[in-house]
């Protein structure tokens, strides 16, 4: 044993405790998993579980993605994998709309349940709490969201008589989370955000967190308020260094603005398949799509984090 593995109280780090096994796998293992769902709950910054999805030929998904989503939803549905989609937002700010989404849209070659925010939040919580659907008052009324979603539903409520809309429960497969950090136990930690990977996951059979960094236990509970999405919640750990590449990740890198634009391109120039021969399925690991984008590229998204 090394002296870098030794802690300062003499004890070597606690990678794994005895008697509990590892949730680590491979990146290729987690792709291989979504591939299989029906389902999935998706935070928008799972990039690379996103391309090992596509490379494992994920096909007829249902997302449930969070309020606001950009390129990992729109790249699912370049690629063939969406067959239903529920949304709120979706798009990349001063870049414009959804390019994939919108021709799909256009083309009705995806269904879309047109959602909104406390749909889709309350409908995950009803999922996450085992409730037959949460009621909601004087929200809808003044808008189309009845006319266009026919999964809101009017009832009465027992209590004080009145109509409410009930959004039932949107329950998932598997829920895909990037991390900044994460044990092999699956304590996750995911900085800044709006922490809805605790209500995704909880609405989720299954669970994978992608990791900027797999850390020792004992790091864990040096500061376990930080903790934003326990362990027993989670199925599988894959160490996916610039997992979030080309979004932003806080504090480590920020979005890649012009990997972004370079994305906006080929959907412009009608050459996205080339966009995803070069950067998803032409790629041997995360290694390769890293070494595709560049080195220089990406290490400069670390400035000023």
């Amino acid at each position: 044993m090394s002296t870098s593995e030794v802690s300062a109280s003499g004890a070597a780090p606690e990678r794994a405790r005895p008697g509990r096994k590892s949730k680590e796998i491979s990146l290729e293992e987690a792709g291989r998993i979504v591939a299989q769902a029906r389902v999935i709950h998706l935070m928008n910054s799972a990039m690379a579980l996103v391309r090992a999805a596509i490379r494992a030929r994920a096909r007829g998904l249902t997302v449930i993605p969070q309020v606001t989503s950009s390129l990992s939803v729109d790249l699912l549905v370049a690629a063939g994998c969406v067959e239903k989609l529920y949304i709120s937002y979706i798009g990349f700010e001063s870049l414009g709309f959804a390019p994939a989404f919108r021709r799909a849209a256009e083309d009705k070659r995806i269904e879309i349940v047109e959602a909104d925010e406390a749909f889709l939040m309350l409908g995950t919580r009803a999922a996450a709490g085992g409730m037959p659907y949460v009621p909601i008052r004087h929200v809808y009324e003044a808008t189309d969201l009845p006319r266009l979603n026919p999964l809101l539903k009017k009832a009465r409520d027992p209590f004080s008589g009145e109509d409410v809309y009930a959004v039932p429960p949107l329950a998932g497969d598997v829920c895909l989370v990037h991390a900044q950090e994460c044990d092999v136990h699956g304590n996750a930690q995911v900085w800044a955000g709006n922490q809805q990977e605790i209500d995704k996951a909880m609405a989720s059979r299954l669970v994978i967190v992608s990791a900027e960094r797999i850390v020792p236990v004992d790091r864990t509970r040096e500061n376990v308020e930080k903790v934003t999405l326990p362990g027993y919640l989670v199925h599988g750990v894959v160490h996916a260094p610039f997992g979030a590449h080309p979004l932003v990740c806080a504090r480590h890198y920020e979005p890649d603005t012009a990997h972004l634009q370079a994305y906006f391109d080929a959907h412009a120039k009608g050459q996205v398949g080339d966009y995803l021969e070069r950067y998803v399925h032409g790629c041997r690991d995360e290694a390769d799509y890293l070494e595709r984008v560049g080195v220089r590229q990406v290490m400069g998204l670390m400035r000023n984090v």
